[in-house]
């Protein structure tokens, strides 16, 4: 019997915009299927890309990776990525990494006011991430 995927991966066009509804686990074994739908629009001719994470259960930093990379690509080529309605183990993830802002294209402190974090979460983490220093030696 075979194994079925961890991640379903929905699209459908609006205009020019395209809608990928994503379901399941963004983990190192199931990002092929967001990869392959982000290769896909790409190649297509719609301007942007709205990314709808209410239904993934979980995220690890593959799928927060293949995530950043279609942000960054898709903005490369002067096209729009969104991201919505991630579910709370997406959006603690995105809070805590502090991407929470790149990804879903709010200002830290809209962030923070949409999801209930302490003040400062999500800018703490990213300062955290840009000033770490080498490990001390051991």
């Amino acid at each position: 019997m075979p194994t079925p995927p961890l991640l379903y991966v929905d699209r459908r066009q609006e205009g020019v915009r395209t809608v990928l509804v994503l379901a399941g686990a963004m983990d190192l074994h199931s990002v092929h299927a967001f990869t392959a739908a982000m290769e896909e629009f790409l190649r297509g001719g719609a301007t942007a890309v709205h990314v709808d994470l209410s239904a993934v259960a979980f995220c690890d930093c593959s799928g927060l990776t293949v995530l950043l990379e279609a942000a960054r690509d898709c903005r490369a080529q002067g096209r729009t990525f969104q991201a919505h309605g991630p579910s709370s183990a997406v959006l603690r993830l995105f809070t805590l990494t502090g991407t929470a802002g790149i990804l879903l294209g709010l200002a830290p402190r809209a962030v923070v006011a949409a999801v209930g974090a302490p003040a400062g979460a999500d800018e703490t983490a990213a300062k955290r991430f840009e000033d770490r220093s080498a490990a001390p030696p051991v």
